[in-house]
């Protein structure tokens, strides 16, 4: 016998169950107890997955107002940032208890060091450098 795993499946089986109860009557006085178990079980089952199929659309309604509220809220909270921002001034420190980062004095930048100047090849009397001729002299690979 396959198993059953779906909701729908195991309401599908008490009900062939209790269809095959019923066209048995020598089975009924010895089961009677659990037919009627069974069949307040099923009852059960249809009433409380209408009540789910309910809070589901109950829940995906309250997820949508959620969101409008969060929406709302967090314009508000942009709004009053901004106020505190222009009552108290953009460099007030106290914007930090609103998260308004003030706005501070710059540091001032660090010394750049300067590498030294390159060292330039000796020039000779010509004028010409003797980078240039040491090049030229180089064999060619």
């Amino acid at each position: 016998m396959p198993r059953i795993n779906s909701f729908a499946d195991a309401l599908r089986d008490w009900e062939s169950l209790l269809a095959a109860l019923n066209s048995t009557p020598d089975l009924l006085p010895v089961l009677d107890v659990e037919r009627r178990a069974l069949e307040n079980a099923l009852d059960d089952a249809r009433d409380l997955k209408a009540q789910q199929e309910v809070q589901t659309a109950d829940r995906q309604e309250l997820t949508q107002q959620i969101k409008e509220v969060v929406q709302q809220g967090k314009g508000l909270a942009i709004t009053i940032r901004a106020v505190a921002r222009g009552k108290l001034g953009y460099r007030n420190e106290r914007l930090v208890l609103f998260k308004v980062a003030p706005v501070r004095p710059r540091r001032p930048a660090p010394a750049q060091v300067t590498p030294p100047p390159e060292a330039q090849p000796p020039v000779d009397a010509s004028g010409a450098s003797e980078a240039p001729a040491a090049e030229a002299n180089k064999p060619e690979s």
